[in-house]
């Protein structure tokens, strides 16, 4: 018999689906050149080869410190999740992101859907375990360089504003721009200086707000016309050819600016704009708006406020009509009004004294009772919850071990024993997490049910609303007052 061996043929690699992904570091006009070459790069690079599937170069024109920031990038990761990509390319950490906690997140998620990355300029390749470390390092120092150019732009911007040189980015409503200067717009500055017109003859800001809109007059924002946006236009002062730059600042790597209240310097010129309203128009408002904001005391004065919340959402306030009244925030909202009733301050205080009335005379068969119930049950949760998360630690730490053997026997990689025990080291620190949270939240619990009882014993005890008092619900006809303890009663209004 004769027998002929035939060779085993040499298995063809698949074929990856490759996509790219480039970014420019500013938005300045002059990297629109870099921008333009990181695409033509990827697309002669990949378009045309024959051992891969090029999906696409994904981008984003302009400069984000945070991933939410960039459209194309979340594209690219919404593609990856339904399996378009296999691996990213990209030319470097720096270009990939510059947020070492949202990069690390995202190399491991596209790692778990066992997609690479590629970043040439540092040659790290994400298919090695190993480079994870060297990963955090890079990302830091591309952190660090992004936060060295932004302390670069922020003192070129503080010089040209110090300078009066910096140009203006929003064009504010009633002026248009021309050749790079603010111009009067004469049809928008006419509703301006009609709303400080009605202002100073005593409309409110939401009644101007509401004529506007009866009127069909656009308003800055492009939606319907409100207090706020009215309140905001009498404070403008560009509308006296004024600017005051930095009036917010921004901190880096948080998304929102923040109100400037002295930490920051600010800048104001003067006369270098044409101005809409005469300074003493804008005087009088200014002077007329801060009368009319000031909160009268007896608003300071009630125990309840702060407390207040409605079945809206929105908060109560406590104002003054002919007599002292509880008031839903969203009560003359232009867009989702609240229906709920008005009460009486008196109506509060007397429901609240009703409940402590209570409480205290019957303090045994309630808070007692409760505190009681609840260490018997709780104990029996807790204690339970707890044996289960002990058994599960038990189980995850016994893993570990047989894995350390079975890489030992060379049943595993190295690789895939330090990509396991990281994925069983996240479980047990959650494990740990959790093992605190349950023992100081039953501590809480059970120590406050005892302040409680104590309180209410005391018959001495006087400002209850203070000190047990966490907040309170309504919807304008009952309130339920929810106290320390986790207890919570309902009361009638009126």
């Amino acid at each position: 018999m004769k027998v002929t061996i035939v060779e085993q043929s040499e298995k063809k690699n698949c074929i990856q689906r490759i996509a790219a992904y480039c970014r420019v570091s500013t938005d300045r006009s002059d990297q629109n050149s870099s921008f333009d070459v990181q695409r033509t790069y990827f697309l002669k690079k990949y378009k045309n080869a024959d051992d891969v599937d090029f999906v696409g170069v994904y981008s984003d024109r302009f400069s984000g410190t945070s991933l939410e920031c960039r459209p194309g990038f979340q594209q690219m990761m919404s593609d990856c999740r339904e399996g378009k990509i296999d691996r990213i390319v990209t030319k470097s950490l720096s270009r990939f992101a510059r947020n070492t906690k949202e990069c690390l997140s995202t190399l491991r998620e596209l790692k778990e859907q066992g997609i690479t990355v590629l970043f040439e300029k540092e040659n790290i390749d994400t298919s090695k375990v190993s480079d994870e470390i060297m990963i955090t390092i890079l990302e830091g120092l591309a952190q660090e360089e992004s936060a060295s150019i932004s302390r670069n732009v922020r003192w070129s911007l503080k010089r040209r504003m110090s300078s009066g040189t910096l140009g203006i980015a929003k064009v504010p409503y009633g002026y248009t721009k021309k050749g790079g200067r603010l111009e009067i717009e004469e049809e928008k500055a006419g509703t301006v200086r009609r709303i400080f017109s009605l202002y100073l003859s005593g409309a409110g800001a939401k009644k101007i707000a509401v004529l506007l809109n009866s009127e069909n007059i656009p308003s800055p924002t492009g939606r319907k016309w409100n207090n706020v946006t009215i309140l905001k236009m009498l404070r403008q002062e560009k509308y006296i050819g004024d600017i005051r730059w930095q009036k917010t600042f921004s901190v880096f790597m948080e998304i929102r600016s923040r109100k400037n209240r002295g930490e920051a310097d600010s800048y104001y010129i003067k006369n270098c704009l044409p101005p809409i309203v005469s300074r003493e128009t804008f005087e009088k408002a200014r002077e007329l708006c801060a009368r009319n904001t000031r909160k009268p005391k007896s608003k300071n004065d009630s125990p309840f406020r702060r407390k207040t919340k409605c079945t809206c959402g929105r908060s109560y306030y406590l104002r003054k009509s002919t007599e002292m009244i509880w008031e839903c925030s969203g009560k003359y909202s232009t867009t989702v009004p609240c229906t709920n009733p008005v009460f009486s301050d008196h109506d509060y205080h007397t429901a609240w004294q009703r409940l402590c009335t209570k409480l205290r005379k019957y303090t045994d068969e309630t808070v007692l009772s409760c505190r009681e119930l609840f260490v018997f049950a709780g104990e029996y949760l807790v204690d339970g919850e707890v044996m289960h998360l002990r058994n599960s630690e038990e189980d995850y730490s016994r893993r570990k071990y047989v894995l350390c053997s079975l890489c030992l026997e060379g049943c595993i990689t190295t690789e895939k024993l330090f990509s396991l025990q990281s994925e069983i080291d996240s479980k047990l620190e959650e494990i740990k997490k959790h093992l605190t949270v349950l023992n100081g939240s039953m501590t809480k619990r059970v120590d406050e049910l005892d302040k409680l009882y104590m309180l209410l014993k005391d018959s001495t005890s006087e400002n209850l609303e203070e000190k047990i008092l966490l907040r309170s619900v309504t919807d304008g006809k009952t309130i339920e007052f929810e106290l320390i303890g986790g207890l919570s009663f309902k009361e009638e209004l009126g």
